[in-house]
């Protein structure tokens, strides 16, 4: 098949994943309808005066109203733009990240992609919308450094957008190396292998963000720590769960991956699972990036990354391929 062929048929299936991850998302939330009503209708059958039926019918009725109605998750505008926070990115992008995308950031250690995700969590800051940051091998005061570094101001203004809930954390991480949490506010999780806990931590922030915000930014630090604490399959399923969840509402997920620690079979099949790859690669001490997925970017091929203090620049889209 011609590259453009397979380019075609990528995109067609990424359509269908989709179109079916809604149809799935449509079904559970009927489900759980119908189940409300089962239960109240059964506690209505077994209630002894005219006062408990009709408690439990107003029961019944707030819960089921509670419930996040089909057509809501359907006026998601996943053709929105979320900007990354950095300006040539966002360019490269065509405006930046659609709504809803979850994007892995693959790289060596301390290349640019760090840089990208910081400033992801500062201009989150300025548009006053929350972000979620899974540390599972960070420790928070390490991360706050580091966003603090990129404002260009003390921990003191990191912890004011904590305090005001647009900066949420979940921390694998403290207990890991048996310290205590350098967040008070931070969700704890005790072990990086209870990914049911992970699961539940996330779903509960993302319910309680989406009842104010019109969407969130989530920043993974890093699915590097993950990896092999996982039989393969076991791993590629929570991916797969985390990541469609996050489809389903509005949100843009960055995930960081680190290069050259694992079978390349591992890093194609995350590449698979998620919308799109930015990748950094250092090549006779110059850095380049490239794009994959994410529907429409300027060029597809490698470009020179020039880094400066908080930030970094891109070369000519039309730069020579690295080999």
């Amino acid at each position: 098949m011609e590259k453009n062929e397979v380019d075609n048929r990528i995109e067609e299936l990424r359509k269908l994943r989709d179109a079916l991850e809604k149809t799935i998302k449509d079904a559970e939330i009927k489900r759980n309808e119908v189940d409300i009503y089962l239960k109240g209708l059964s506690n209505i059958a077994k209630a002894n005066s005219d006062k408990e039926k009709a408690d439990a019918a107003s029961r019944t009725i707030s819960e089921a109203a509670a419930v996040p109605q089909v057509a809501e998750i359907r006026k998601i505008d996943t053709s929105r733009k979320i900007m990354t926070g950095v300006s040539k990115v966002d360019d490269l992008l065509l405006g930046g990240v659609p709504l809803t995308s979850n994007i892995v950031l693959f790289g060596a250690p301390f290349s640019a992609k760090e840089t990208l995700a910081y400033n992801f969590v500062v201009r989150s800051f300025k548009e006053n919308i929350p972000i979620v940051i899974i540390s599972a091998d960070r420790d928070l005061r390490q991360i706050k450094s580091e966003i603090a570094r990129i404002m260009g101001s003390d921990l003191s203004a990191v912890d004011s957008y904590e305090d005001k809930g647009i900066l949420r954390f979940i921390d694998i991480y403290s207990r890991s190396i048996q310290i205590q949490s350098p967040s008070r506010n931070a969700i704890v999780i005790d072990s990086i292998t209870n990914l049911s806990a992970l699961l539940k931590a996330m779903e509960t922030l993302e319910a309680e963000i989406l009842k104010t915000y019109p969407y969130y930014r989530l920043l993974f630090i890093s699915l590097t720590a993950f990896i092999p604490q996982f039989d393969e399959k076991i791993f590629m399923r929570f991916s797969q769960q985390f990541t469609q969840k996050r489809r389903s509402n509005p949100s843009v997920s960055m995930y960081l991956l680190e290069e050259g620690l694992f079978d390349q079979k591992i890093y194609e099949t995350i590449s698979y699972i998620m919308d799109g790859t930015i990748e950094f690669r250092i090549v006779n001490s110059k850095q380049y990036l490239r794009v994959s997925g994410l529907s429409n970017v300027r060029t597809r091929e490698w470009i020179e990354v020039y880094s400066r203090n908080t930030s970094f620049d891109l070369g000519s889209f039309s730069l020579e391929r690295v080999r």
